[in-house]
């Protein structure tokens, strides 16, 4: 007995010894054995400090050590020599939930190739969990399924609207205040940051300023956030910031504009009126912010007609499918027939429970809509490529007094909305005109304005306006609490139309306005895509190249950025980022995806 607890004692003695000697043991790794080391990087830590040289350790998903010069083990060293590391990129304001949702588009290659490690999602109002579910549905199908960029989620207000109240434009009785209400608390319980507005859209534009703040009140307890597409961003862009302004001081919580810019020549040079607002309030002790994308043109899909809808359409006495129509033709259905005919079509499959409940609960006529609007839009039977909307155009324009009218009405339009010379050809069937503006088209084929967009339209060319001027991107962008988002997406590569924000934003700005330009410091464009939206976020442990802080680090090439898209072929990859860290983890090496999801769902750091 005595002889077993010397042994014991001599072990623990031992044991005890080497542990003090090698603190780290425990941790499986000697002191100086790390995960990843990164040598000869000239370093951007954030700040606005210029990039020093530097060397990064990271164990498992931290970094753990900055220094001139590192040495020790790891199972992988990256050779930085020549590159620049900095932060990953934080983008602000993304789309890419709708199609990240399918696994397919869980890497997302077209922000991994900008370096992107985080993105906000749930924007302009819409959840960022399919309209069915909850937040907790999409949390845990990206926890157990994976994800490649980290993902924090907003809850829609529009989202929210519409599954109290339909589409409804209306007031909401009180009642249905306190059901969305229980709505929005129910997605910050469940983890989302804070909640987003779309009022420049429906159901969002039928609510009033005090309906939001109601809304927004609830995220405050969560130290959430208000993102906001605001109400207007042409002629009335100061009374929508200033309604941001009014819904932040009522509700104590942050405000963030989103995608902040003004559209219109004749509004051009309004963003500096809205600039000495959000200046002038957060000299008061409120919180606003804001994120751009720095192109002159805007939209999803930045493609659009030169013929106004109303000149295309006429006489509105002609009989045209409208989704009355629609809905007429579901209408005889039974609501289970109607719920079998949408799992037939919805992409989202399984359904899980509360997505069933949902449609089960679902009132009649809204479940027609639903049905009805899954499977025909009246958008298919109204424009160039349609038959019987071709026809009636042609017949319209054969006539002279018609066809004056027409050509009146869209040069009116054209010179109203920015003028034939910032209205270029991005996709067309005769390849010369390509990246032409209208009024080019117009002088070469000898021509007049309106003729020109008729014979563009006809052939199905796909033409974008320049609605934003160079001098209030750079403008906005100098501005320190003004972050960098895309308003990007996940899309198909190389299916359907798409804004070249998608595949570029993060390393265009970089290129063309620090590089190149030089309307900012490399420094100042680094920021505004780590530690600036990493603290409009609230996020204490990423943005930084700091001991301590999440390995999210991009590793790129200055001197070799390469933005590939165009207007004309938007589907093309960045280049330029030749190693991307998420969590400690390689998923760019050498520019190839490593084939791992490591993001992680960020929940707000709560107080």
């Amino acid at each position: 007995m005595k002889t077993k607890i010397l042994v014991t004692c001599f072990v623990m003695t031992t044991l005890l010894a080497f542990l003090l000697i090698f603190p780290s043991w425990g941790n499986n790794a000697p002191e100086d054995s790390y995960d990843v080391l990164i040598k000869n990087g000239k370093v951007f830590d954030g700040s606005l400090k210029n990039a020093v040289n530097a060397d990064i350790a990271i164990r498992r998903d931290t970094i753990v050590k900055i220094a001139r010069s590192i040495k020790g083990n790891a199972n992988t060293i990256i050779d930085a020599r020549g590159l620049y590391v900095s932060p990953g990129f934080i983008d602000l304001h993304t789309h890419v939930d709708r199609n990240m949702y399918f696994p397919e588009n869980r890497a997302i290659f077209n922000y991994l190739k900008q370096g992107v490690t985080s993105v906000v999602v749930g924007q302009c109002g819409g959840s960022a969990w399919p309209i069915l579910e909850k937040a907790e549905d999409q949390i845990k199908r990206w926890t157990e399924e994976g994800i490649v960029p980290n993902a924090a989620l907003l809850v829609g207000h529009g989202t929210v609207r519409q599954i109290v109240m339909g589409m409804e434009n209306r007031v909401p009785t009180p009642e249905e205040l306190e059901e969305m209400k229980a709505l929005v608390k129910e997605a910050m319980d469940q983890g989302a940051h804070g909640i987003s507005t779309g009022l420049i859209y429906l159901p969002g534009r039928y609510s009033e300023t005090d309906e939001v703040i109601e809304l927004v009140k609830i995220v405050a307890p969560y130290k959430g956030i208000y993102h906001t597409h605001i109400r207007d961003e042409r002629n009335r862009l100061l009374d929508a910031v200033t309604e941001a302004i009014e819904i932040s001081k009522k509700t104590n919580v942050p405000a963030h504009i989103s995608h902040f810019k003004v559209m219109g020549k004749e509004n051009w040079g309004l963003v500096k009126d809205a600039c000495t607002l959000i200046e002038q309030a957060n000299s008061e002790g409120l919180t606003i912010t804001a994120d751009q994308y720095p192109y002159q043109f805007a939209n999803g899909n930045p493609y659009r007609s030169p013929i106004p809808r109303s000149t295309w359409v006429g006489d509105r006495e002609v009989p045209r499918l409208s989704s009355s129509d629609i809905n007429m033709i579901f209408d005889h259905l039974r609501d289970a027939q109607l719920i079998d005919l949408y799992t037939k079509i919805t992409p989202y499959i399984p359904l899980n429970e509360h997505h069933k409940q949902y449609l089960d609960e679902m009132p009649r006529q809204r479940l027609v809509e639903l049905v009805g609007r899954s499977l025909i839009s009246t958008g298919d039977f109204s424009g160039p490529d349609n038959a019987r909307s071709r026809m009636l155009f042609l017949k319209r324009i054969n006539d002279p007094k018609e066809a004056a009218k027409i050509q009146g009405e869209i040069t009116e339009y054209i010179e109203n909305l920015i003028g034939a010379d910032r209205f270029i050809v991005g996709i067309c069937v005769e390849k010369n005109l390509e990246g032409k503006s209208i009024k080019q088209v117009a002088d070469l084929k000898g021509i007049s304005i309106a003729d020109a967009a008729i014979e563009l339209e006809l052939m199905g060319a796909k033409i974008v306006p320049l609605q934003m001027c160079e001098e209030d991107i750079e403008y906005i962008m100098k501005k320190s609490y003004v972050g960098t988002g895309s308003d990007g997406v996940a899309p198909y590569y190389g299916i359907g139309l798409t804004h070249i924000r998608s595949y570029s934003t993060f390393l265009h700005k970089i290129k063309k306005y620090a590089t190149q330009r030089k309307s900012v410091s490399v420094p100042h464009v680094i920021r505004s895509q780590t530690a600036l939206p990493a603290d409009i976020m609230n996020w204490q442990d990423r943005g930084w190249i700091k001991e301590g802080y999440k390995a999210d680090i991009v590793i790129f090439d200055l001197d070799n950025i390469k933005t590939k898209t165009s207007i004309s072929n938007p589907h093309q990859y960045s280049e330029g980022v030749e190693y991307l860290i998420i969590n400690g983890k390689m998923v760019l090496d050498k520019g190839d995806w490593t084939g791992i999801l490591p993001g992680k769902i960020l929940k707000p750091n709560m107080p």
